[in-house]
């Protein structure tokens, strides 16, 4: 005869299973939760990485649109209007002339055309509180403000000492002592320190480079060189379009015109 169990015995023998499903419980409760961190951990991951590829297409769809970034760039309503093109200079030496060089009625046109139908430009109110520097506001409609692209100034300075080249087709008044004469060179002396400050200012960086010449057994540096430019007609294009729509009376005192303090 087998010995009997006593009830101690049979209690022991039936919490046995009941203690190992306990533990089997517990062990895959532990392992969801571990499975639901990893979880969490990869969804973060995953939403980080999301975050940081947007915002670098977003980045590059702006740099892309607006051109480079530059730091601490000062506000232009033009802005917009800028696109960057690849453009090799001709020499201007030579037979390596462009459209702009001479002296002829067609090669003035040209010069009169880059800036003189332009002038000055009229933006909203919303732009020109963007400024860097307070502007006059137009007479018939406060809402607008009047600006001028330097380029266009830069442009008018640059054909004024082109045509110094050219005294029989161009005269000048240079006589010293008349007040003729102190009026063209100060405004010369103007024209040339306003266009030294922009060369300065935009300091292109594009290299000449450098090559022989056998036939004058000498090195030249050759000038049709390759430059990264803003696109002028897509600038010229914008003034067009933005152009004072009045006629500027310069002896008419605007409210809200800002005061000139240093003559």
């Amino acid at each position: 005869m087998f010995p009997r169990r006593s009830d101690e015995s049979l209690d022991e023998e039936h919490l046995l299973p009941v203690a190992r499903e306990k533990r089997h419980d517990q062990s895959r409760q532990a392992r969801r939760r571990s499975s639901k961190s990893q979880c969490f951990v990869l969804s973060i991951a995953l939403n980080i990485v999301l975050c940081i590829y947007g915002t670098s297409i977003w980045v590059f769809s702006i740099r892309k649109a607006w051109g480079p970034y530059i730091p601490n760039e000062i506000y232009s309503p033009a802005y917009s209007a800028v696109e960057y093109e690849t453009v090799v200079f001709t020499g201007g030496l030579h037979g390596d002339k462009s459209e702009y060089q001479g002296w002829s009625d067609e090669v003035n046109a040209r010069w009169e055309a880059l800036y003189n139908d332009i002038g000055i430009s009229q933006i909203p109110a919303d732009s020109a509180a963007r400024l860097p520097n307070a502007t006059t506001p137009i007479a018939s409609d406060p809402t607008q403000y009047m600006v001028e692209l330097d380029v266009f100034h830069q442009l008018h300075c640059l054909n004024l000492l082109r045509k110094l080249a050219y005294p029989d087709v161009f005269p000048l008044d240079l006589t010293p002592g008349s007040e003729e004469a102190q009026d063209n060179i100060y405004h010369m002396e103007h024209c040339y320190d306003q266009l030294r400050q922009s060369l300065q200012c935009s300091s292109d960086i594009s290299t000449i480079y450098w090559e022989w010449s056998p036939k004058k057994s000498k090195m030249f540096g050759n000038l049709r060189t390759t430059h990264t430019c803003k696109n002028f007609a897509k600038i010229r294009e914008w003034a067009v379009e933005h152009r004072l729509r009045e006629e500027f009376d310069w002896f008419k005192k605007v409210r809200g015109a800002p005061i000139r303090h240093s003559e």
